[in-house]
């Protein structure tokens, strides 16, 4: 799908549920849309001031909620306080690995886990309409320079027991 199609959903949907379709939110809604990475709201911000200097932080940060709360974003916590978001509309669902050293975002489909919620589900007699699985950890960057710490941390020790 493409972006003014997406763009198109977004704002019929916030126009019935009673919001202003503005040249502010159009805009954000139009960068959030053409981001393929994870995005901050800072750094949202940050894109739509590059066309309209005029954006409002409280406009993005608004425009924002009101875009995950309808689905078209997906917030992400990432670990240090942060949230990070991605536009999920048009997209096929995937879940997500968040190193917390690091804050990189891994995502990840798995067809097993996809297959193991749904019996869970059926199990207890529960319709899935939306998930979100989010894995919390270290990569394996950031566990190899922690390891290398250790092992620098480990030598300097040995050194100074051995003076």
């Amino acid at each position: 799908m493409k972006v003014e199609q997406e763009q198109q959903i977004v704002e019929e949907h916030l126009r019935k549920q009673g919001f202003r379709w503005t040249n502010q939110r159009a805009l954000i809604v139009r960068k959030a849309l053409e981001t393929h990475d994870h995005f901050t709201a800072e750094e949202l911000l940050d894109l739509c001031r590059k066309v309209d200097s005029k954006v409002s932080r409280a406009t993005v940060y608004r425009t924002l909620a009101v875009l995950e709360e309808s689905r078209f974003v997906e917030g992400l916590e990432t670990g240090d306080g942060g949230r990070k978001f991605e536009h999920v509309i048009g997209h096929d669902h995937h879940d997500h690995m968040v190193c917390t050293a690091c804050g990189k975002i891994f995502e990840f489909h798995d067809e097993e886990l996809e297959r193991r919620q749904e019996l869970a589900a059926r199990r207890l007699g529960f319709r899935i309409e939306h998930h979100s699985l989010r894995i919390y950890g270290k990569c394996r960057s950031c566990r190899s320079e922690t390891a290398a710490k250790g092992k620098k941390r480990g030598v300097k020790a040995a050194r100074s027991r051995a003076r």
